[in-house]
């Protein structure tokens, strides 16, 4: 009887970690529009505007992409965003990167939201609305 409490509270724990693991990463309607300007203008030029990749670039919507991306933190992303796109050059600003992953997001079949996208949320890329 005495295990049976730390037992519970620990599965009550385990469960709560998880399901906030899966949780879907969150971003408005207003950032995924003005994402869609920033993608446009920081990286259509490589990605493609229907974001299908080229050359070099990896496609960033798709089963590929998906592929990759789907499952893992949002926030992986933008710090990879961050840290490496575009590979030379002038970078956008963070607001502007934020608002680039809220559009990929979208496109990849992620609903809006009403708590906006940052480097804190903790919601995964979950593609096609899986």
């Amino acid at each position: 009887m005495r295990l049976l409490l730390p037992i519970l509270c620990s599965v009550f724990l385990l469960g709560g970690w998880m399901s906030a693991q899966s949780a879907p990463a969150r971003f408005t309607g207003n950032q995924a529009r003005a994402g869609r300007t920033a993608y446009n203008d920081w990286c259509a030029t490589c990605h493609t505007a229907a974001l299908v990749g080229g050359l070099d670039a990896p496609p960033l919507a798709g089963a590929d992409f998906q592929g990759f991306w789907g499952g893992r933190p949002a926030r992986e992303l933008l710090a990879y965003v961050k840290a490496a796109m575009p590979p030379a050059g002038r970078k956008p600003d963070d607001t502007s990167l934020e608002s680039i992953v809220a559009y990929i997001l979208e496109r990849n079949g992620m609903s809006a939201s009403t708590v906006p996208f940052d480097d804190d949320d903790q919601g995964v890329i979950q593609p096609s609305g899986r």
